[in-house]
């Protein structure tokens, strides 16, 4: 099934701003190309925008990887904390990716509630690998507000390299192969092809 409808058609993508299930208003808010709470592309946006700048890299030789950045444990932060809190870290953690991809040809999305989607365009297998831990640690670093105490969060990234034309669900669906070995080899960490291959060479 394509990764746009397995992971992302419950019902409306549950906007930040209201976690019940949604309202006509905000089904309407969901087909907008930007995040109505963070201001990223949508998970539609990344498709539309990302597709074109796929193929234009594989037909000039540029290398190209898609990420998909996943908060940990985000249902026990939504019972631990209030919506306000939660934006905040969202819009922190929006913040945080673009400004890793300014100055480049990479693109971010809001894909749903706790997925961020990335487009790394330019970057080798290697040099993908290091932007994406890059980021994990630098999100690891991150404090939090709420009420007298703070807290802070981490995020399991799954990293698939773009070797040919496909289409890009598959893209897609390869990184979040990767995410979910990230998760299974207990979160906070960075996952992709060449993780597999460097366990397996010992």
């Amino acid at each position: 099934m394509p990764y746009i409808q397995s992971q992302h058609s419950r019902e409306t993508e549950r906007l930040t701003y209201g976690w019940s299930a949604p309202s006509p208003a905000r089904a309407d808010a969901a087909a907008l190309t930007a995040d109505p709470l963070t201001g990223l592309p949508t998970l539609t946006e990344f498709y539309r925008l990302g597709e074109p700048l796929v193929e234009e890299s594989l037909s000039q030789g540029v290398s190209c990887a898609a990420a998909i950045v996943d908060i940990d444990h985000f249902r026990r932060l939504e019972t631990a904390h209030d919506e306000e809190t939660i934006a905040r870290v969202l819009k922190a953690l929006a913040a945080g990716l673009e400004a890793a991809c300014i100055g480049s040809r990479h693109l971010v999305a809001r894909l749903g509630d706790e997925e961020f989607g990335l487009l790394l365009v330019g970057l080798d297998s290697a040099a993908a690998m290091d932007f994406c831990e890059k980021i994990r640690l630098e999100i690891a670093a991150m404090r939090f507000e709420a009420g007298a105490a703070d807290f802070s969060i981490t995020v399991s990234i799954g990293l698939a390299k773009i070797r040919g034309p496909e289409t890009f669900d598959n893209y897609l669906n390869a990184a979040e192969q990767f995410l979910f070995m990230a998760k299974n080899h207990g979160r906070n960490r960075v996952f992709s092809d060449r993780t597999v291959a460097l366990q397996a060479a010992g």
